[in-house]
This record gives C-alpha cells, sequence and structure tokens, in this order.
C-alpha cells in the first residue's frame, strides 16, 4: 500500500519528522550504550601494525599456517564461536572477535584456508581464483585501516596502472580500446576527448549520480544494523525517502538509467563496463551496486596483494590464533546443531569420523543457499524468513575460468599493470543475454561476449623472488556462465565427469584462450600450462551451490528497501548469525566490510565506531610522519 499521500498532510508529516527524530534518538542512545558496555574489550584499541616479516616462499611452512587439517585433537576448548567457511568475510568475523578476546574456530571445506582468496600451484605456476584487483587500498583509507590491522600490518598493496582498466570492443581491426583512469575528473576528460561533443551532457551526467550514491551505502549499513522493527516502520512510512535520493536513483536498473543518458551504444558500455565484477548485466541490476563499484576503483585505482592472494589467510590467521583459535581445513561441514529453539554448535565430518562441536554461536559464512537450505534442521529452517529468502532471490550468475601458465618472463609480456574486459560488441548487455540463453550445444560454437583477463604476475613485485619462477608468468581469464549448461555434473567427482562434460568445458575454455590470444598474440605460444574451471568448479572448491562466485544475485530485488533490512547479520534463529558477500554485498571489500557488521552483532558492542576511532587516529599518526 502507497502511503506516500501522508506527506500532504502537515499534521502526519509533523508526525512523521518527530518520529524520524525518535529514531535518531534511539540510535544515538544505542550507539552510546555499545560505546560503554563492560562486556566485549575494543578490537580497535590501540594501532596492531608492526614492520613487515621477510616474506616467506617456502610453501611448506606457508602451508603449515593456511592448510591446517581439521583432526579432534586440533579443536579448541571453550569456543565462543564457530565460523563456518574461510572466506574473507568469515575470516574477517574471526579477526575481529579474535582481538576482542574471543576464542573463535573457523572451519574450512577445502585444503586451504581462504576461500575466494586462496590460490593453487601446479607445475611451479601460482594462481589467484578470486583476488584480482581490490580498490581503496593505495591510500589510507578505512578499507587500508581495516586491512591493515586484521594482518597487523603484514599484508601490503601493489598500486596497479593509473589506467587501471581497458575496456576493449570488437576484435581484429574492429577493435576499439578505451582506458579507465583513477579519478572521475581524469576519466571524465579523456572520455570527452574520445567522444563527440554532445555526449559530454552524458558523461557529466553520470559521474553526478554516480556520486550522488554514496550516502545510499551509509543508509544501506544503518538498515542492518538497526532493530529490524525500526528498519520496517521507516520503510512503511516513507521515511527512507529522506534520506539523499534513496528512492529516485537507488531501485533503478542500470541500463534505464545510462539508456536516458545517452543513446550512444559505445559510451554504454563504458559507464557499466564492470558489470561483471558483480556478475548482474545492466538490465537486471540496480545503479546502486554499478555506481558503488564505479566509486570503489576510480576514487584511487586498483590495487594487488603483494606476494598473492593466499597472503591475506596467512597474515590473518596468526591473529585468531593469538586468541587461541584456530583455521583448519578438510573441515567438512554437514550440518548445525540444534539446541531447543537454539543452534548449538556444527557437525564435522571426516572420513568416516563424525564429531559433535559445541559453541553459544555460529556465524556461517558459506551462504544463505547452503545455511538455510542445506545446513540447518528442517524444523529450525521452515521458521526462519532466510528461508524464503533462499526460494525468492535468484543466485548470480555462474563463472568459467582460464588459468595460463606461460614460458615468457613478465617483462618479456609487456604489458601494464592492467585488468583487460573485452566485448565482442558495444551492446555488451544484450549480448550477454543472448550468450546465457544458448543451450550448452550453442554455446560450445560461439564467441563468448564478455571476458576479463588478468595477468597476476605482472602485478605481484614478489613474483620472482620464488625460487623457479624467474623466466615465467601467469595469465588468468575469466566469464560468466550458464549453470544450467553444467549441473548435470555437479554430484560428480574431479575428473570423473565424463568425456561430454570435458568436450563442453574445454570447447568454451579454448574459445576464451583463442580470443585473448587475437587481443595479445605474444601469448600464443608460450602456453606452457593451461587449466579450465567449470561452474562445477566452483561448486566442488568453494561450496557455491549454483557455480556462482559472486553468491545472491545483485538484481533489484535483493537491493529492495525491505530485503536490504532482512539480510543482516543476525539471524531471526538465537545463536546463528551470517557474515559474507550475501549481507552487504559480494567482492572483498563488501564481504571484509560484512565482517564488521557481524562481529558487532556478535560482540554487542559499536565495532564500526572502534574502527572509525582508530582510522581518525592512524590518519594523525600518518599526516605527522610526513
Amino acid at each position: 500500500m502507497d502511503l506516500m499521500w501522508l506527506f500532504t498532510v502537515p499534521v502526519l508529516k509533523l508526525a512523521i519528522k518527530i518520529a524520524l527524530s525518535f529514531s535518531s534518538i534511539f540510535l544515538v542512545i544505542q550507539t552510546i550504550r555499545w560505546s560503554f558496555q563492560a562486556k566485549p574489550k575494543n578490537p580497535f584499541e590501540t594501532d596492531e601494525r608492526k614492520p613487515r616479516k621477510k616474506y616467506e616462499h617456502d610453501q611448506k611452512k606457508r602451508n603449515a599456517v593456511i592448510a591446517q587439517s581439521f583432526s579432534k585433537d586440533k579443536i579448541p576448548e571453550k569456543l565462543d564461536a564457530i565460523v563456518i567457511g574461510s572466506g574473507i568475510g568469515g575470516m574477517a568475523t574471526a579477526a575481529i572477535m579474535s582481538k576482542s578476546g574471543k576464542r573463535v574456530l573457523v572451519l574450512e571445506q577445502h585444503d586451504q584456508a581462504g576461500g575466494c582468496c586462496h590460490t593453487f600451484i601446479d607445475k611451479g605456476y601460482e594462481f589467484d581464483v578470486g583476488i584480482h584487483y581490490i580498490g581503496e587500498m593505495n591510500t589510507q583509507s578505512l578499507n587500508k585501516t581495516l586491512s591493515d590491522q586484521l594482518t597487523e600490518g603484514q599484508l601490503e598493496w601493489e598500486p596497479l596502472d593509473p589506467d587501471f582498466d581497458v575496456i576493449s570492443i570488437g576484435y581484429g581491426d574492429d577493435n576499439r580500446k578505451y582506458n579507465v583512469k583513477t579519478g572521475f575528473d581524469k576519466w571524465a576528460n579523456y572520455l570527452k576527448e574520445r567522444f563527440d561533443p554532445s555526449e559530454h551532457a552524458a558523461i557529466d551526467k553520470y559521474f553526478e549520480l554516480v556520486g550522488k550514491c554514496e550516502k545510499n551505502s551509509q543508509l544501506h549499513g544503518a538498515m542492518k544494523l538497526l532493530p529490524h522493527w525500526l528498519v520496517k516502520l521507516a520503510i512503511k512510512l516513507g521515511a527512507t525517502r529522506f534520506f539523499n535520493n534513496y528512492h529516485e536513483i537507488y531501485m533503478e536498473r542500470t541500463m534505464d538509467v545510462v539508456n536516458r543518458l545517452t543513446k550512444n551504444p559505445e559510451l554504454r558500455t563504458i559507464f557499466t563496463y564492470c558489470w561483471g565484477d558483480y556478475g548482474t548485466p545492466p538490465s537486471r541490476s540496480n545503479f546502486h551496486m554499478q555506481a558503488l563499484l564505479n566509486r570503489h576503483f576510480s576514487s584511487g585505482g586498483g590495487a594487488y596483494p603483494v606476494g598473492g592472494a593466499s597472503e591475506i589467510a596467512y597474515n590473518i590467521i596468526p591473529v585468531i590464533e593469538a586468541a587461541g583459535g584456530k583455521v583448519l581445513v578438510r573441515a567438512n561441514v554437514t550440518g548445525i546443531i540444534q539446541k531447543g529453539h537454539k543452534v548449538g554448535g556444527v557437525r564435522v565430518v571426516k572420513g568416516s569420523e563424525t564429531h559433535d562441536i559445541l559453541a553459544p554461536m555460529v556465524i556461517s559464512s558459506a551462504g544463505v543457499y547452503n545455511t538455510f537450505q542445506t545446513l540447518l534442521p528442517k524444523e529450525l529452517s521452515a521458521k526462519s524468513y532466510y528461508t524464503d529468502i533462499a526460494r525468492t532471490l535468484k543466485p548470480g550468475v555462474a563463472s568459467m575460468n582460464v588459468f595460463l601458465g606461460l614460458d615468457i618472463s613478465n617483462e618479456e609480456l609487456e604489458v601494464r599493470k592492467q585488468n583487460v574486459w573485452a566485448f565482442t560488441t558495444a551492446d555488451s548487455d544484450k549480448a550477454a543475454m543472448d550468450y546465457f540463453n544458448l543451450s550448452a550445444e550453442g554455446a560450445m560454437d560461439a564467441p563468448v561476449p564478455l571476458l576479463f583477463i588478468s595477468f597476476p604476475s605482472t602485478k605481484d613485485p614478489e613474483w620472482d623472488n620464488h625460487p623457479g619462477r624467474k623466466g615465467k608468468s601467469t595469465a588468468a581469464i575469466v566469464t560468466l556462465a550458464n549453470w544450467d549448461w553444467f549441473k548435470a555434473w555437479k554430484d560428480k567427482g574431479v575428473k570423473k565427469r565424463g568425456d561430454e562434460y570435458d568436450e563442453l568445458k574445454k570447447s568454451i575454455g579454448d574459445q576464451m584462450i583463442e580470443q585473448t590470444c587475437k587481443l595479445f598474440p605474444q601469448i600464443r605460444d608460450k602456453i606452457d600450462y593451461q587449466e579450465i574451471g567449470s561452474p562445477v568448479t566452483n561448486n566442488h572448491y568453494i561450496a557455491a551451490p549454483h557455480g556462482e562466485i559472486y553468491g545472491l544475485d545483485h538484481s533489484r530485488e535483493r537491493f529492495d528497501a525491505e530485503m536490504v533490512a532482512k539480510l543482516r547479520p543476525e539471524t531471526d534463529i538465537p545463536g546463528l548469525y551470517l557474515t559474507g558477500q550475501d549481507i552487504l554485498t559480494c567482492g572483498f571489500t563488501g564481504a571484509l566490510f560484512a565482517g564488521v557488521l557481524t562481529a558487532q552483532a556478535c560482540l554487542g558492542r559499536n565495532v564500526m565506531y572502534d574502527l572509525i576511532s582508530l582510522h581518525k587516529k592512524v590518519l594523525k599518526q600518518n599526516k605527522k610522519l610526513e
């Protein structure tokens, strides 16, 4: 029911303003209460950065940290919480709680901790499976302060080229390339140089709208921390309309926004080029998500973790262990234990043995689908509104990955520290949707409409310092795919999926390689190793139920105000909390800050305030050192 007519009645309008004032007072009281509660200590009380230690290149020593196999004798006693999944959301939650004095056990079903931040090594090549570049790490942003504190200053970031992304449209003689520049002013001016003056107003307006969405992100986070009843009341009364342009732009489809600005298909694709970073085509995504991503990267450029993505888990785990916690792998959590109307632990199956591990809090970083459709007892899941969300919201698009080991040095590659987004046509949305709608047989012969191409070894200044890597380099190619093409093989073991599966995977993978070689002909005869990962690969290694890498689809439905409020860390089942990319947004940063929100909910302390307070101190310290 639309209650906007209330705003035309002066008395009721006054009443609503009074209600909003009381809501603000409630928030202030809650903030003060969190700040002065005597329960948990401040996890960000002091700056924990330490001088960077020497990089460890001995893989056995690294595995002693990131690949500690599960066994009963390694389970800590008197646990405060158990985290299911070691992606950055789970690891961040565990580390913050550990810094507050809590003993946390993190359980990972794969053979290495890190989730999408893990790497694999084969024939001397190391490949990052999910981390290609991160924004807001080249300056002392709040993101950088959080990363520093969770790793005690051990995680370093290498800046990418100022033109960190390249948009490539078409192949061969028809190829056009456009740089994405750090800083909106520089990028806007560059685009004005490349496009007719008739498009200049559209360029200015696009970046204006992107900037307008910034306050929406703050509201987004607040709606997940305020009491659910209060948020529902505010939504019902239409109070969110008082905040910036929450309804004016926030809920519009990305494509609707850019189509109003320009009729030029090439410029439309440039505005929305990075939609592959969250996996929802512009015709289905909401503009807030696109604007969020544009701001995230353009504000300070891209960065890459020095030493590769495995450095993330490698440097967070000691923080968890310092409080008596553990991060154990090959720990297959098959269920969450019910204690009356609450949850009270998890069940782990290892070989023929079953282990029940008890704790007052269970924090799932395994996603909404896995948590409510697989892990929870039916009696509990049936009572939760999250089960309805799992039925209602669609999963993100599945993905394909190609990993190439190249018998050529980083220098000989002659590529800059950039990523390339390669489109077959200027109408990237239509091309992608047409591709997803193909049959599996049709996809085998079709050009791949979108490729993300990266050369991770060129971004890492530590690459050549590893034994045996000089004269070698790596390439990573990613695209999106239809889960329906592959789901018939989801229950088959690795290397046991048959010829039909291998043919499908290889056909698409070979097409990805061929299109990449057209853009980078210098690698064609230098491919020494290749591995193709399908959506079923994602299902097996990172427990993605639909082969997706971004969790819940980043559609308009997901960002509806009520859904934003519902997807919160504290669930409606006592003792059960959620973290990771289904809580805020996908990607490293979205999952990282979901860890902050979940730790805040678990600790009952205003952890975000603690982090911001320390961040201000760090900025002052850094200024004194300048």
